[in-house]
């Protein structure tokens, strides 16, 4: 039978123990890494003997678990974990942190893409750092990753992957459905469909169509979006304006209407004020609002600046504001802020007429009268033939 001194001479000679220094690191402490060679089959060799020992000593064999039990889990928890070195190389590769993933379903999800060697090197960390947090989203990481490389590389944003979409003010529906398709990689058809019913965002528009319900701004997305999820969102942000703006739903259609006559109209932010002060004027009196805009929207001329006595006089387009009085069948282009606030609070002021007289800075005239407008139109007519440069504008 074993002595207890032979036991001692095992036990406090382990593979691979080296004299006391000083403290380690708390890395070090949990979970010292070992050269490879070091480990392995040394240690299934050195394991097989002591549990022999153990078994073969019979009696006492619990007095002893008791007394070396501890320093044998100890050496086994320094099992050496697979870790690379370095930030890694090509090809990279797309790793998702969902909301609510904890740090053990990260280093799992890492050690699966291959980024980095083991589940083990990335958790080590992550124990020894509670601070380490990751935000939800789509990163770009590398192959084969140190542990502490790949957590550095998901904190910073900049290896974030995010689909990034600019609708500006008075762009039309159609229009923001081809800057979304090519900015996400979407069919438009698709996206012509997403935008088929209303009704699924929580809206019924009088002319049923979403023109002027989703809201221009710059959006971010992840990847894999699809068309549905980002006219929600975009329609969700209008909504949530109109709210702020304290539009109650049964007038959505009506302010949005105003409100993207003037976005197509209006070019300074004081001048938005006043193009709607002009329209309300109009309204109040039953004056067809005589705009552009409406017709050059049905006729698809939209970058136009002017009409053709045809176009103005046609009677089958139905936003046609020369033919018909009121507000347009609906929304024109997609308005901003600026313009719904403007549709709201119009200026104060006795305008009916308005026009642009410098195509190239926007300076614009507003009238009282048809007389005084004459002399504002002739103003815009001289600046047109001062040169060609100003003749191309008109």
């Amino acid at each position: 039978m074993t002595s207890d001194s032979d036991f001692d001479k095992i036990f406090n000679t382990l593979p691979g123990e080296q004299p006391e220094a000083g403290p380690l690191r708390p890395r070090e402490q949990a979970r010292p890494r070992r050269d490879p060679a070091r480990g392995g089959w040394g240690k299934r060799i050195f394991a097989g003997v002591a549990l022999a020992i153990l078994v073969l000593s019979g009696t006492g064999v619990w007095l002893l678990w008791n007394e070396y039990g501890t320093r044998i889990v100890d050496y086994f928890a320094q099992e050496e974990v697979p870790n690379f070195e370095g930030g890694g190389a090509e090809p990279a590769i797309e790793v998702v942190v969902n909301p609510g993933d904890i740090g053990e379903t990260v280093a799992r999800n890492l050690a699966e893409a291959g980024v980095t060697a083991s589940f083990e090197a990335v958790y080590e960390v992550l124990l020894q750092d509670a601070t380490i947090t990751f935000q939800p989203g789509t990163y770009r990481l590398l192959t084969g990753m140190s542990a502490d490389s790949a957590i550095a590389a998901l904190r910073d944003p900049n290896n974030r992957i995010q689909i990034e979409i600019l609708i500006t003010e008075g762009v039309t529906l159609q229009r923001a459905l081809e800057i979304i398709a090519e900015k996400a990689s979407l069919p438009l058809d698709s996206l012509t469909e997403a935008v088929s019913d209303p009704s699924l965002y929580g809206v019924n528009p009088d002319n049923g169509s979403l023109e002027g319900y989703l809201f221009p701004a710059t959006y971010t997305f992840e990847p894999g979006a699809t068309a549905g999820d980002i006219v929600a969102r975009m329609v969700e942000e209008m909504k949530s304006r109109l709210a702020s703006a304290g539009v109650a739903e049964e007038d959505w259609h009506e302010t949005l209407t105003l409100a993207a006559l003037i976005q197509r109209e209006a070019r300074f932010d004081e001048d938005f004020y006043r193009v709607s002060r002009v329209f309300t004027n109009r309204l109040d009196i039953n004056m067809p609002l005589q705009s552009d805009a409406t017709v050059t929207y049905w006729t698809g001329k939209y970058e136009s600046v002017g009409t053709s006595d045809a176009d103005r006089a046609d009677a089958d387009n139905p936003f046609n504001t020369y033919v018909y009085t009121g507000l347009p069948a609906g929304p024109i282009s997609l308005p901003g802020e600026l313009a719904i606030s403007a549709a709201l609070e119009p200026a104060d002021g006795d305008w009916l007429y308005f026009v642009s007289v410098d195509l190239r800075t926007g300076e614009t005239v507003f009238s009282d009268t048809y007389q005084q407008h004459l002399r504002a139109v002739e103003q815009w007519l001289s600046w047109c033939r001062e040169s060609e440069e100003n003749g191309a504008y008109c």
